[in-house]
């Protein structure tokens, strides 16, 4: 009872209209990278009262707004949701052990124009939701009657994207005397979920991976164009020239 307000979230709001990107995952998958740094994602955060999982929310908002707008399909007024994984370890950053997350669902506002207002909007949301009392996904029905009842009133709401946001090594690390480069988190899909947005910092940088469903996005680097152009305007609001260095497909 405690955790109906966020189930419901997963389970009872009002279904979503759907979009081409609504149909099964099939085997096969497209992958897309963008390049940027943390000190320029923690800025833009700062700068909105927003948290950097929120800076990647927008991006991800920016990309499927254009994609959309690009299949010619209605943006104006419209909502997408994406899932989100909250944590629920109660030790400090380090020193948690194994998995214990729970899932809440965020509403992307592709129909408002502006960036900075869709940052805002997303900063508010994940605020308030962040707030409630969640169950970890371990404990939510997945056998049997109970189970099979769960999965249609999940699948029900249309949730077609979602994320992870994984904060990496703030230092170089070394095999065998090499220097790791990059790194990429590759989130997976499942079900009706067509395209996961992961980002994870290392080192200073801020780098964020799409895996798409290769039906349902064919058209992949059409998204990853539009959420670059996010972060370049969310960044060109702090200072153009560092937005137009620090951002790169």
């Amino acid at each position: 009872l405690a955790a109906w307000p966020a189930m419901r979230e997963l389970l009872a709001d009002r279904p979503l209209p759907a979009t081409s990107l609504d149909r099964l995952v099939g085997p096969d998958r497209n992958l897309a990278l963008i390049r940027s740094n943390l000190e320029l994602v923690t800025e833009i955060a700062h700068a909105n009262d927003a948290t950097v999982n929120d800076v990647l929310l927008t991006v991800t908002t920016g990309g499927l707004r254009g994609l959309l707008s690009s299949r010619g399909e209605p943006v104006d007024g419209g909502v997408l949701r994406i899932y989100v994984p909250v944590s629920l370890h109660q030790d400090p950053r380090g020193q948690a052990r194994g998995n214990l997350i729970a899932q809440m669902v965020v509403p992307l506002p592709i129909g408002v124009p502006d960036p900075g207002m869709r940052l805002q909007l997303i900063a508010k949301e994940t605020a308030q939701r962040k707030a409630k009392r969640r169950p970890s996904l371990g404990m939510v029905p997945h056998r049997g009657i109970a189970g099979r009842a769960f999965l249609k009133l999940v699948d029900r709401q249309r949730v077609n994207v979602t994320s992870a946001d994984v904060p990496g090594p703030e230092v170089p690390l070394y095999i065998a005397g090499a220097c790791l480069l990059e790194v990429f988190p590759m989130v997976q899909l499942i079900g009706k979920v067509s395209l996961a947005v992961g980002a994870m910092s290392y080192a200073g940088q801020f780098n964020i991976m799409a895996v798409a469903d290769k039906e349902a996005y064919p058209d992949i680097d059409v998204f990853t164009a539009s959420a670059e152009d996010e972060l370049r305007t969310l960044a060109g609001a702090l200072d153009p020239m560092r937005a137009v260095k620090s951002v790169r497909l």
